[in-house]
């Protein structure tokens, strides 16, 4: 168990209400056809807050006496990542219109 509190409550089971919530959202969402402009950014903004409420709670980056050091580690490589998706953007001539057939949706041959 945690040593510190969300609202006077465990962060565990504050986090798995929390997820919860947010899913039922999602699946509303999905399932009320709202068309997809709408739908997508509706997933997309709850996406954010679970993907903090998981990596927070559930991978200890915040709350605990190390979650600086964890912090810094799991932020690590994404520089990384960050860094080679600018250079291969901006190296490759045709890197943001020249998709090729088989990136692009509905050309999968399946």
């Amino acid at each position: 168990m945690a040593h510190y509190k969300i609202l006077g409550q465990d962060p565990y089971w504050m986090n798995f209400i929390g997820l919860m919530v947010l899913t039922v959202i999602e699946v509303a969402a999905v399932g009320i056809e709202l068309g997809t402009t709408i739908t997508l950014a509706i997933l997309t903004v709850i996406a954010i807050p679970k993907f903090f409420m998981i990596a927070a709670i559930f991978m200890h980056l915040y709350g605990d006496e190390d979650s600086g050091i964890l912090t810094l580690t799991a932020l690590f490589p994404a520089f990384f990542i960050i860094i080679m998706v600018l250079f291969v953007g901006l190296t490759h001539p045709d890197a943001a219109s020249g998709l090729p057939d088989w990136c692009r949706p509905g050309n999968y041959g399946l």
